[in-house]
C-alpha cells in the first residue's frame, strides 16, 4: 500500500511535544468528536521527523482513532484502509517547521470494538483525550 517509511529523527522532549499536541487536538479538531483516541509514535513516544519526505511530509503522522458526531466537509477523505476503517486528513500541527498531519480513523460502522480487538491484536498502545 505505501512504500517503506525511512528513518526517522525522534524528537527529544516526547512530554513537552505530547502535550503540545494533545492541547491542540482539543482546541482545534475534537468539537465534532464523541470519542477519541491518540495511536502510534505520539503515543509510543518515538515521534519526530523522517530523514526524507514520506507520503508528502517530513513529520510524523498523528494517528487518531475516532467516533465523530458528523463528517465535516472539510475533512479530506484518504479511503478505506485494512477492512476496518475509513481515514480523512483533516489538518497539519508544525513543530519546528516541520509539517505533521492530522490523521482521522473512523471504524466502519462506528464500531470501536473493532478497532479494540485490533490493538489488542497488534499490541498497539492506545491513550483517549476525548
Amino acid at each position: 500500500m505505501t512504500d517503506k517509511k525511512p528513518d526517522k529523527i525522534v524528537y527529544k522532549n516526547q512530554k513537552k511535544i505530547h502535550d503540545l499536541i494533545i492541547k491542540n487536538l482539543k482546541s482545534n479538531y475534537l468539537d465534532n468528536i464523541k470519542e477519541a483516541y491518540i495511536i502510534g509514535s505520539l503515543v509510543n513516544g518515538n515521534f519526530g521527523r523522517y530523514k526524507k519526505r514520506f507520503e508528502g511530509h517530513f513529520g510524523s503522522d498523528i494517528d487518531l482513532v475516532v467516533i465523530p458526531k458528523k463528517i465535516n466537509n472539510k475533512w479530506q477523505f484518504l479511503g478505506d484502509f485494512y477492512n476496518w476503517h475509513k481515514k480523512y486528513n483533516v489538518g497539519i500541527i508544525k513543530i519546528n517547521k516541520i509539517t505533521h498531519p492530522i490523521n482521522l480513523m473512523i471504524p466502519f460502522k462506528n464500531n470501536m470494538r473493532t478497532f479494540f480487538k485490533k490493538s489488542k491484536q497488534l499490541n498497539w498502545k492506545m491513550e483517549k483525550i476525548k
